[in-house]
């Protein structure tokens, strides 16, 4: 990171773009009707493609920004939002000191990341009946702790 008169700025240089943008369109297009007709799901490795900074800026710029937004914190902070377009979301993963890490097109009605694994659900049902349980044995017994 760049410094100047003490203060941390961060410059990006952006690439020109190469075409690679308009592919990756018509991939998603693709896997956005496969979404829609038989409900499969897909992701696009953005960090394994051949785009300069430009292509995907210009893919950002085509898809634009839909209505969900999301910051996950876990072992490194995951920032995901949907597109303009229901079912296509962006997905940028980034290390403990904030270095991206992987960046992916989620093609899906959720992003399987977001999504609660069964047993998490399972340990969080029982956790909450022990609360209710808790409280309610507070409210028989007047004990307000």
């Amino acid at each position: 990171m760049a410094q100047l008169n003490g203060m941390q700025l961060k410059i990006e240089v952006t690439e020109p773009a190469t075409g690679m943008a308009k592919a990756v369109a018509r991939e998603l297009a693709e896997h956005l009707a496969a979404l829609a007709e038989h409900g499969r799901s897909h992701q696009v490795d953005l960090t394994s493609l051949p785009m300069s900074s430009g292509d995907k800026q210009e893919l950002a710029s085509l898809l634009g920004v839909g209505e969900v937004d999301i910051t996950l914190h876990a072992m490194g902070e995951s920032h995901i939002y949907e597109t303009a377009f229901s079912g296509i979301w962006w997905v940028k993963h980034y290390s403990a000191d904030e270095q991206l890490i992987s960046e992916l097109i989620e093609i899906a009605s959720i992003p399987e990341i977001i999504k609660s694994p069964a047993a998490d659900i399972e340990l969080a049902a029982q956790a909450l009946n022990q609360l209710i349980e808790q409280t309610d044995s507070s409210f028989d017994t007047g004990d307000d702790t």
